[in-house]
């Protein structure tokens, strides 16, 4: 039996070789393939299947290390998982131990991804410096998101159910797909010009890394650190993290927390300012009677305020009764310096020479218009002559005589020689009342 068998192991002993071989050459491996009979029990790991064409590896994502992974393995999925190989050994199944997993083919979002963030952190992007405060009580919020997904709903429920005075503004882009960065960023840039807005939150549900990628794009990075307005970022779920929750100024892990920091608690604000109130009130009574204390012991050190009023009092007597005296005294002396003030100025009063004056006024009055008259009746009579010679010498009397005026036409020269005006030509005769148009068809010399 030795020389045929030389060495015999037990089930275990081989068990353990094996699982000890496998974990020394197989420490670490990449593996890729498609999740199968995934099932997840209480304690919170993952176990399922790899399988291909070909093969299929039982694999175990243990709940330490799935914590920290955006993303979670799905039925179906094609992933990229790594870890180390290991035997199971009361069942003698060999198993791969996953640390790490992702979607199959995001391998090269994911380096995108840290590339661009390294970018535009070393641009300042991401410096706390522009983060803006967030305001206490926003009368008016925009919502950036998708209008059909649950997240409007559980938004808008929230909200209510915190402060239902606020108004929210639901501005609808597309958050999945290659259209929806473009979307995203003008969105970002129109907002803005809306008046009344005073936050965005920019939300949308959980998903993969492919489906969150739009908010990995540089162009809404730019557009939401170039927006004037504070911008909240609610993307996904708690673990999951994009260029846009770094460069905006706030980040909310979840779409439902985004509500509790934009949205304050209308009941917590009434109750804080009651306790505010309450506190404000305690503190002035409080204050009111430690100043009627101090006013108290201040009045035990002041002297009897009453004596010293009658005092005052009999003095202001005394000076009134001094006053009314020298009043009445003076007012007597100025009637009496009226008196003989208005004696002089009636001796002295100049109206005997006013009227002397007025009639002297009168009568030069009446003398220089008596001249005047004289003198337009002079002027009526040498302008009566003077309209008499301009009547004489006025062409158009001479007309009325019946004179008339030949013009040649169309020059308009005055015909003074019928010898120089031809045959058919156009002659206007101008008469006192009116012209005449003629027509030459003779001319003499008498």
């Amino acid at each position: 039996m030795d020389r045929e068998y030389p060495h015999i192991y037990t089930v275990s002993a081989l068990t353990r070789e094996i699982r000890e071989r496998l974990e020394t050459h197989f420490a670490l491996v990449w593996v890729s393939g498609e999740v199968s009979n995934l099932r997840q029990p209480l304690s919170g790991h993952f176990y399922f299947t790899l399988k291909d064409a070909g093969a299929q590896l039982r694999a175990v994502l243990f709940r330490g290390n799935h914590l920290h992974l955006r993303y979670k393995p799905q039925e179906g999925a094609q992933v990229l998982c790594r870890g180390r190989l290991t035997v199971y050994e009361p069942r003698g199944e060999y198993q791969l131990v996953v640390d790490y997993l992702e979607p199959l083919g995001l391998g090269a979002l994911a380096q995108a991804f840290e590339a661009l963030k390294t970018r535009l952190q070393a641009e300042g992007l991401f410096d706390p410096a522009h983060k803006k405060p967030l305001p206490f009580l926003p009368r008016r919020i925009a919502l950036l998101t998708s209008p059909t997904g649950a997240v409007v709903r559980d938004f808008l429920r929230l909200q209510r159910s915190r402060h239902p005075n606020l108004e929210v503004l639901i501005f609808p882009v597309k958050v999945q797909g290659g259209e929806a960065a473009g979307e995203i960023s003008r969105a970002l840039d129109d907002l803005p010009s809306y008046p009344g807005i005073d936050v965005i939150v920019l939300t949308r549900g959980g998903g993969s890394l492919e489906d969150l990628w739009p908010f990995n794009e540089e162009i809404v990075a730019r557009a939401i650190h170039r927006c004037p307005l504070p911008v909240v970022s609610a993307i996904g779920h708690e673990v999951d993290f994009t260029i846009a929750d770094f460069v905006a100024d706030v980040r909310a892990p979840t779409p439902s927390a985004a509500v509790e920091l934009v949205v304050p608690d209308k009941a917590q604000l009434i109750h804080h300012l009651h306790r505010q109130a309450a506190s404000l009130g305690r503190a002035w009574r409080q204050r009111q009677q430690a100043q009627r204390r101090h006013l108290m012991l201040l009045s035990r050190r002041l002297p009897d305020l009453r004596r010293w009023l009658m005092d005052l009092r009999f003095r202001l007597d005394e000076k009134s009764e001094a006053l009314v005296r020298r009043t009445r005294r003076l007012f007597h002396n100025q009637r009496q310096h009226l008196r003989l003030d208005r004696s002089r100025l009636f001796l002295l009063s100049p109206r005997r020479a006013v009227t002397l004056t007025r009639q002297e006024l009168e009568r030069a009055g009446q003398t220089l218009w008596r001249r005047w008259q004289r003198g337009h009746q002079e002027r009526r009579r040498e302008l009566n002559v003077i309209q008499t010679h301009l009547d004489q010498l006025n062409p158009l009397a001479i007309l009325e005589r019946g004179y008339a005026v030949a013009t040649l036409q169309p020059a308009g020269v005055i015909i003074r020689d019928a010898t120089q005006v031809p045959l058919g030509a156009e002659v206007r005769v101008k008469v006192a009342r009116g012209r005449l148009d003629c027509e030459v068809v003779e001319v003499s010399e008498q």
